[in-house]
């Protein structure tokens, strides 16, 4: 995690930021060691309210940038999914004030505890009626999680912001704040005084002043999860470039900067072009192309991919392919629990290192992939999978959520191919069952299962639930009683007790000659012996193309010299045979008696430390006798009468 400090070194140093990956990046985990209110934070999704579907949504906001303070009313059309409900509720912060409650245009009773407000109606609805609740409310929002409600200053200018992962949003805005329901539409009102600009979601449609105070009104006409619902308020300066698609249409992509960031800003045009271009190559379409891609400075150490328009702290190449990847995976496609948060910070993080494969000349993809493992396996624990979502230090853990969770990706595109794997990822954003709707650990693996045509239950048992990595050692030998065949042997060990051993695919490079051949190895026992050449090789490597999450040694066992010394070849010409004395005989020992055109003419296995090798029937000459142990060899020249 970065600490705050860091932010002070960004600001001199952007440069090397604009190009070179950042080792310990990550949104929404950035900063967290300088916010102590996440340390208090303990929250969980609500589910209380199944019986209803939230369609439609008008959200009336009231604030100045000057107070932390926001007034204003949601009305919220629901379609009921049962018969004989009763009640409908409601999340809000009991800080908050409710003033008063409408349901179908007539004030009506509620409570408001314990976070919620609950409203009793005055006839039961039926399955598939559609009812209408309008909420008026105010008060200071309090900041728990990532910040909910922020009134800060920039450059000495007040600006009021939110962010609402992953429990946030009812501390600002009545709402239902679920991973079950999308918000199938909404229009967001913001009001403010003339001199500031409004940020939200979806399409702008009108910006007027009226006296002293700016309305800006936001139509957003693509289902939403709760918390990807925005507003950013301050004296933005905005501009616009536009993507042009092979149809001749274009995605624009709008911009909310401080003044002071303007001219920085504008100068990443060229790269967020870029990044959205191979994006919408590799996955489709931007999945919101209709309304816009957009960008709001806020002033949050990191990002926020807020449907439609990230908030952002910076335009750095690393940050803007992070949260723009969320549109796709995390916003088009959204987590339906947060144990599974890699489905989200993961994915983004890995389609971040493939922005750094395609995308700058590829220079940084190796660099980015170094970090990634050093950073997953500076501790020797932690899964992927989130155990305890009260923890929200745990949900974004940088290392576990975003980092392996982008491994684990990296490692499943080595164990199914490049074809089999994109066309996985591509399936499980086209599902219909999940595209603008919510995605599910069982329905991405499904899908990637499919596309590789195998099983994937022990690769996600051992890197998903399970914790730690192998570390891995590597021995290789030539065999010479197997024609001199080199031998590899894989061992492994893991970091964690969770998981004894990994099943994996093992790359290794084979030098001969200088050149080199990759191979495949699958590793599903210890101590598992390959045959990865026919004749000796110069040198063995590990994984030269970072392909696994692991550690791993190579060793070549080098020729103990003093015993092979010791070796004695003595020709008895008398008895006709060769006689070859072997110290600590191991019994694998080999040899081979050859002419002087290169021809074998006998081989085999020495049966003692004293063996007698037969010469009769030879022609006389030299010959040059090899012995050939587990450890080296030697020959000699042998004159045989």
């Amino acid at each position: 995690m970065k600490r705050l400090i860091f932010l002070i070194l960004i600001m001199v140093s952007q440069r090397i930021w604009a190009q070179a990956p950042d080792p310990d990046f990550n949104d929404k985990a950035a900063f967290t060691e300088s916010r102590s209110y996440l340390k208090i934070a303990h929250f969980v999704e609500s589910n209380d309210y199944a019986s209803y579907d939230l369609i439609y949504q008008r959200l009336n906001f009231n604030v100045n940038p000057v107070v932390n303070f926001i007034s204003g009313s949601v009305l919220s059309r629901v379609k009921f999914r049962a018969d004989n409900v009763s009640q409908l509720g409601f999340d809000l912060n009991d800080v908050m004030i409710v003033d008063s409650v409408y349901y179908n245009k007539k004030k009506i009773g509620f409570q408001h505890t314990s976070n919620k407000i609950s409203i009793t109606l005055s006839a039961p609805a039926s399955k598939n009626e559609i009812g209408e609740a309008e909420v008026f409310y105010r008060g200071a929002p309090p900041q728990n999680g990532m910040g909910s409600f922020v009134a800060s200053k920039h450059n000495n200018t007040p600006v009021i912001w939110t962010l609402s992962e992953p429990y946030g949003a009812k501390d600002w805005w009545p709402c239902k704040e679920s991973l079950t329901d999308k918000i199938d539409s909404m229009d967001v009102f913001i009001t403010c005084p003339e001199q500031y600009r409004a940020a939200s979601n979806g399409k702008l449609v009108s910006d007027e002043i009226l006296g002293t105070n700016r309305t800006v009104h936001w139509s957003h006409r693509y289902p939403i999860a709760t918390y990807l619902v925005a507003i950013a308020v301050t004296n933005y300066q905005t501009y616009s470039d536009f993507l042009e698609l092979q149809n001749g249409e274009k995605i624009e992509v709008l911009n909310y900067i401080y003044p002071e960031y303007l001219a920085t800003a504008k100068g990443k045009s060229a790269e967020t072009l870029d990044i959205l271009s191979f994006y919408n190559q590799k996955f489709g379409t931007y999945p919101f192309a209709s309304e816009k891609y957009g960008h709001a400075q806020f002033g949050w150490g990191g990002g926020m991919e807020h449907q439609t328009m990230s908030f952002m702290y910076y335009l750095e190449f690393e940050l803007v392919a992070h949260e723009m990847a969320h549109q796709w995976f995390g916003d088009c496609v959204t987590l339906n629990s947060w144990h599974d948060i890699w489905l989200n910070e993961g994915f983004a993080t890995y389609l971040t290192g493939l922005s750094y494969e395609n995308l700058l000349n590829g220079q940084y993809w190796t660099t980015w992939k170094d970090n990634q493992v050093k950073r997953i396996t500076s501790l020797p624990g932690g899964s992927v999978y989130v155990a305890d979502t009260t923890d929200v230090d745990r949900i974004f853990n940088g290392r576990l959520s975003y980092s392996k969770g982008a491994y684990l990706l990296h490692m499943l595109r080595w164990e199914l191919g490049d074809s089999a794997f994109f066309s996985g990822m591509n399936n499980y954003l086209d599902d219909s069952s999940v595209r603008y709707g919510f995605g599910t650990q069982e329905k991405f693996v499904k899908h990637m299962e499919a596309a590789g045509d195998t099983t994937l239950t022990e690769f996600f048992k051992d890197w998903y639930y399970g914790e730690g990595y192998p570390v891995y050692r590597l021995y290789y030998e030539t065999d010479y009683g197997d024609f001199g065949k080199v031998k590899l042997k894989i061992s492994q060990s893991s970091s964690s007790t969770t998981v004894p051993f990994f099943e994996m695919h093992v790359p290794v490079r084979v030098w001969q000659n200088g050149k080199y051949t990759d191979l495949k190895l699958h590793n599903t026992t210890q101590d598992q012996w390959f045959v990865i050449a026919n004749s000796r090789v110069d040198k063995v490597e590990f994984d030269p193309g970072k392909w696994l999450i692991a550690k791993a040694d190579v060793v070549n066992e080098l020729p103990d010299i003093a015993r092979i010394e010791k070796l004695q070849i003595v020709p008895l010409s008398s008895l006709k045979v060769i006689q070859v004395l072997v110290p600590d005989f191991s019994g694998k020992e080999t040899f081979r008696l050859i002419d002087l055109n290169g021809q074998v003419i006998q081989s085999g296995t020495l049966r003692s430390d004293n063996s007698q090798i037969g010469t009769e029937g030879l022609s006389s000459g030299v010959y040059l006798f090899e012995v050939q142990t587990r450890t080296g060899r030697t020959a000699e020249k042998v004159f045989i009468k």
